[in-house]
C-alpha cells in the first residue's frame, strides 16, 4: 500500500497560544501542517477538547482545539486550514 503524501514539515518557529482566561504562553512549534500543529507543551495546563487561539509569526490569532497531550507535547487542530503558501512562508 502506498504511503499518503504529507504536507507537514519540521519547524523552527514559536507560537503564542492564548488559553483559559486569556493567559498567553510562548511555545516552540515541533511540527506544523495546513490542518494543525504539534507544540512543545511543557508547563502547559490544558486538556484535550479545550479551545485555544494560536498566533504564528506574521499572522493573526487562529482558533484551534487541543486534540491530544502526551509526553509534554500537544496536538492542535486549526478550525480553518492554513493556505499552503502561508505554511511555506512560515517554514521559510
Amino acid at each position: 500500500m502506498a504511503k499518503r503524501a504529507s504536507k507537514k514539515a519540521e519547524s523552527r518557529i514559536s507560537a503564542t497560544v492564548r488559553y483559559h482566561s486569556r493567559a498567553k504562553m510562548e511555545m516552540p512549534v515541533l511540527d506544523i501542517n495546513v490542518g494543525g500543529c504539534m507544540l512543545d507543551a511543557r508547563g502547559w495546563s490544558v486538556k484535550p477538547n479545550e479551545r485555544v487561539s494560536v498566533k504564528l509569526p506574521g499572522l493573526a490569532f487562529v482558533s484551534a482545539i487541543v486534540v491530544w497531550i502526551e509526553d509534554q507535547r500537544a496536538g492542535l487542530a486549526f478550525d480553518e486550514a492554513l493556505y499552503a503558501p502561508t505554511l511555506e512562508h512560515l517554514q521559510g
